[in-house]
């Protein structure tokens, strides 16, 4: 039996990814504008919450969607990168950030982040025979963020830059890029009768 969505369900899913697109744009313009020396943790703790919002109803929207093909292994790679975007964008503001603990918070968090999106795809690569229009969307929006993570920590520009802050800015802008394929996953999933 295909998977189906109401019509609520697939609206919520379009306007979270909207709203995911539009508020990294609009907080990198911003960022632009201003040109701060320096960044405000109360700011980012509150643009952070305005980002994990939806983006954990769009993981709940995958996860439920993965649930009922019953792809365990992929539920669980959904949840540990919901878990490891939850935990890197909370410890910015914890005190164990400022402590000997934050590369290996970071890197653990990280790595955790890298793993589960590597066997994500791996699941969704392996399930060739039975792909539709929502695990093609899943894979590219998983993809695209793998890309986005690789060329954020390797490439020299990002590296190698002279001003911090200009990366970050471009890193942000970047980011809103795969929010794109959770658009295609909405209006490719079939919506109840």
């Amino acid at each position: 039996m295909e998977y189906t969505i109401t019509k609520t369900q697939r609206n919520g899913i379009i306007l979270s990814s909207c709203f995911l697109i539009l508020s990294i744009l609009i907080r990198g313009l911003l960022f632009l504008i201003n040109t701060p020396t320096k960044i405000e943790l109360a700011e980012q703790l509150i643009w952070n919450t305005i980002y994990l919002i939806p983006f954990g109803y769009l993981m709940l929207a995958f996860y439920k969607y993965l649930k009922h093909y019953q792809r365990k292994v992929l539920q669980g790679s959904i949840l540990l990168i919901f878990a490891a975007e939850l935990i890197l964008k909370s410890t910015l503001f914890s005190s164990l950030f400022e402590s000997p603990l934050k590369k290996v918070v970071l890197l653990g968090t990280s790595t955790i982040w890298l793993i589960a999106t590597v066997v994500l795809l791996v699941g969704l690569f392996r399930n060739t025979a039975k792909t539709d229009q929502g695990m093609l969307a899943i894979r590219n929006y998983a993809i695209c963020s793998l890309l986005i993570y690789l060329f954020a920590t390797t490439h020299s520009f990002y590296l190698a830059s002279t001003n911090p802050l200009q990366t970050r800015l471009l890193v942000g802008l970047t980011s809103a890029i795969p929010f794109s394929f959770t658009i295609v996953f909405a209006m490719k999933l079939k919506l109840k009768a």
